[in-house]
């Protein structure tokens, strides 16, 4: 029998509204014209002109559109898909109302592709189009599939992962057989009860549905491919009765699998409403993709031009993107932290030190239950006299009780009047001894600490935050007080009930902090899945989302801080360690210009990590802390993949270069662009820090991040071409200038390369430490440049996941 299925196939939609239904494949809907409303389970979303939504296989849905819709509607194979990724458990996020992603662009001219050539899908045509169609799909997978079968509210996810590998294993090689949830649950030794709701929560589906879903997989086939009577495809898959089959086969497909068979037979169109255009229809699609081509700027993908009048300029705060987590706050009584972090702020400009678990019990109880902050005192006289401020994280590490009811064990816990009575004795301390002038630079932060509800109308987070609001701004009401740590893009499904919640409350924070570490989530029938996001925007695309949820809201703070960001949250990470992360950090600050008030890079110091003790809930970044103490490197190693600006012996990264490079920028801003910002002093003198920085690939978004090896790195970035920048500046003093340019790249400046040519000798003598120390420096090069007719211009080849100080005076 011929094969029919296709892997996908489009249709327009022009009819307003469309009755409840659902399928397995997948479905993205695109409207070129008017609006319109889809329903997916309980929730509606409003499309409009240029939006598009992907809907999940078995997903009840409907569209509703205004008079005159036009939108195409695009079917993706289930099976045909399934079989390409290895797994039945297929789950998207891709919907442009609720999401901003760089990657939907990319979709949309993929599809914009693909409709053009909807006059044109037989013989050649359809060769293009199949390969248009992988194109998509590889985007898709790329950047918005979540596997339904990792969930990450669990924190045993390596035993899961086992687990639920040993049920699918199971399932598939017994399918054909008449198995029940008891036969596996004696074999994994589980009880009925427990292995339903564990299948449940880590599947996504019921026992039954599931091994329902394998038997129509496989069934389907057969149906397409063979010749076999309905009743021998029901027995030979598993099911009890041909009835069982064709009603399980219904509830999918829509129609019996007789008359699925005849219509494949026939190469019909499914029944899903769509039809083909009429001229009229046909000329709207093509005018609508004239208009996108048209608003659609080329962009040269290997060539970056930077042009702007040097006259012009906008004044920057040179102070948002400087600070810094530096751990637990009594590591700071440590030498070695000590001396580190004042190279960090001397060399850097770090202004903030951020720091955590000051309250604990053992530190600042005394032996007759008082309160005794000698040691505090020692590391806060530090900050203070390196000329750093304290950023204070009053959450970590401490739990609230409320009245009556027990806290969590494996924190330290305080009951609420305790909490206020430490609280008050704490910041009583610091105005008598520090002053309220001083102290009212400072941040104060109270974290989302496990434990303390968010999402319940009197949650005891808001309790404990009104308390600390309620001391401190008795005294002095321009004390800036916030929270609460908040995730970005794992919690954003708890965002809008936290604003309006908060929005009831009597105190409002001065300022809301959020944390990064390029985690997404979907929460989906009560679960939260995830996956890292390769979004090379990211953290300005969540921020952008959080700024319209507020607005929506009406929930207007004064400030956004970002207090802790990275592109991970693993301490294991062996890019954290490369020019790669260097880049990494240019293209972030200067994305992030204009978009977060006050940004705490994650983390300042490898050595942090020795003294971490068991991470603190509700502030360090889960995974992180997890990795600490199973990590894949070797902590004794000169490098392990640890996220700090400097190496526990004291070795500057790529990462510390990239803060030196930005601390030169000066505080006027000329222009910006993706690759580069160019400052100046308004006297003749110019800065520009520039970044040839390279993406993640789709390999990366599902790995095991902690087992990349360093000689790999090259496999999981999308490209590793070279960038050529231009800069030109008009409206300048004719004349030379000298241009003096520092710059990192793998070749030059990576302790990671230098390591490499040391063979990734673990343990090096003190010579040798000290090799790698005067080795792992940025170069410089020198040259000058003649300026004419009032403009200047510049030229580099860029190498990737280079970054570059160019440093311009004019010479007199």
């Amino acid at each position: 029998m011929e094969n029919k299925r296709k892997l996908m196939q489009f249709f327009f939609i022009r009819q307003e509204e469309s009755s409840v239904h659902y399928h397995q494949d997948l479905e993205i809907i695109y409207v070129m014209k008017g609006k319109m409303e889809i329903k997916i389970d309980e929730s509606a979303y409003q499309l409009q002109k240029g939006d598009f939504i992907l809907i999940n296989a078995n997903k009840r849905h409907s569209c509703v559109g205004t008079q005159g819709i036009l939108a195409a509607r695009f079917f993706i194979d289930f099976h045909i898909l399934a079989e390409h990724m290895g797994t039945l458990q297929l789950m998207f996020w891709c919907n442009t109302v609720v999401d901003r992603n760089d990657a939907y662009e990319e979709v949309r001219k993929l599809m914009d592709r693909i409709l053009s050539c909807c006059s044109d899908q037989e013989e050649k045509g359809a060769l293009y189009l199949n390969s248009l169609y992988y194109e998509l799909l590889y985007h898709l997978v790329s950047y918005f599939m979540v596997k339904a079968d990792q969930v990450w509210t669990n924190q045993e996810d390596s035993r899961n992962q086992i687990r639920v590998r040993q049920i699918q294993n199971y399932i598939q090689a017994n399918y054909q057989t008449q198995i029940s949830l008891n036969d596996l649950a004696q074999r994994l030794y589980l009880s009925n009860v427990y292995l339903s709701k564990y299948i449940k929560k880590h599947i996504g589906l019921t026992f039954l549905e599931y091994l329902n879903n394998v038997r129509l997989f496989h069934a389907v086939d057969e149906l397409l491919y063979t010749n076999k009577s309905i009743t021998r495809i029901a027995m030979d898959n598993g099911f009890p009765t041909s009835a069982a089959f064709i009603k399980s086969f219904r509830n999918i497909h829509r129609e019996a699998p007789s008359q699925y068979r005849k219509r494949m037979q026939q190469n019909m169109p499914p029944i899903h409403q769509e039809y083909e255009l009429e001229e009229k229809s046909l000329d709207l699609v093509h005018e609508y993709l004239r208009n996108r081509q048209t608003g659609q700027q080329e962009n040269g993908s290997r060539q970056q031009i930077c042009t702007a009048d040097a006259s012009y300029y906008e004044i920057q705060n040179a102070e948002w993107t400087r600070a810094v987590n530096v751990g637990e706050a009594y590591t700071l009584l440590q030498s070695e932290v000590q001396d580190q972090l004042i190279q960090i702020q001397q060399e850097t400009g770090m202004r903030y030190a951020r720091i955590w678990n000051l309250l604990s019990r053992k530190q600042c109880a005394d032996e007759k239950g008082g309160m005794n902050f000698r040691k505090l005192d020692l590391v806060l006289d530090f900050i203070i006299d390196h000329q750093m401020k304290p950023y204070i994280e009053l959450g970590g590490g401490t739990e609230v009780k409320e009245a009556g009811k027990d806290g969590a064990k494996r924190k330290e816990t305080w009951d609420y009047e305790m909490f206020c009575e430490m609280i008050r004795a704490f910041y009583l301390h610091l105005i008598n001894r520090y002053g309220l002038e001083e102290i009212e630079g400072w941040y104060f932060e109270f974290g989302k600490a496990s434990g303390l509800g968010m999402t319940a109308e009197d949650g005891a987070y808001y309790q404990a935050f009104e308390a600390i609001c309620r001391i401190f701004k008795e005294i002095a009401p321009e004390i800036r007080v916030g929270g609460a740590g908040l995730l970005l893009g794992y919690e954003n499904s708890f965002f809008r009930k936290i604003f309006r919640i908060w929005k009831k409350r009597k105190f409002w924070p001065d300022f809301l902090s959020f944390r990064s570490c390029q985690d997404m989530s979907i929460a989906e029938d009560e679960l939260i899945y995830g996956r890292k996001s390769i979004d090379s925007s990211y953290m300005k695309n969540q921020m952008q989302l959080i700024r319209d949820t507020m607005e929506e809201e009406d929930f207007q703070i004064p400030e956004i801080h970002i207090v802790q960001w990275n592109f991970t949250d693993s301490n294991r990470n062996v890019f954290n360690d490369s020019s790669a992360q260097g880049a990494y950090i240019v293209k972030t600050c200067i994305s992030m210009l204009g978009n977060a008030d006050f940004m705490g890079y994650w983390q300042g110091l490898d050595i942090g990590s020795d003294y971490a003790a068991t991470g603190v809930q509700g502030d360090t970044f889960p995974a992180g802390q997890e990795s600490i103490q199973q990590g894949h490197s070797d902590i004794t190693s000169v490098l392990n993949g640890d996220s700090g600006l400097i190496t526990r012996d004291g070795i500057r990264k790529p990462s510390f270069y990239a803060f030196q490079f930005m601390n030169k920028l000066q505080s006027h801003v000329v222009c910006r662009n993706e690759n580069s910002v160019v400052t100046a002093n308004g006297r003749g003198r110019f800065t520009a820090v520039c970044h040839n920085y390279k993406s993640f690939s789709s390999k990366y978004a599902f790995c095991k991040e902690e087992e990349i090896q360093i000689d790999e790195m090259d496999q999981f970035v999308e490209d590793m071409e070279p960038l050529r920048l231009k800069i030109c500046l008009k409206n300048v003093n004719n004349g030379t200038y000298q241009v003096k340019s520092h710059y990192v790249n793998h070749e030059n400046g990576s302790v990671q390369n230098i390591w490499k040519m040391m063979g990734y000798e673990k343990v090096l003598a003190k010579d040798e430490i000290e090799y790698l120390k005067r080795r792992a420096i940025p170069s410089m090069e020198i040259r000058t440049v003649q300026a004419t007719d009032g403009t200047l211009e510049l030229e580099h080849v860029m190498q990737p996941q280079e970054i570059r100080l160019l440093d311009i005076w004019y010479r007199y």
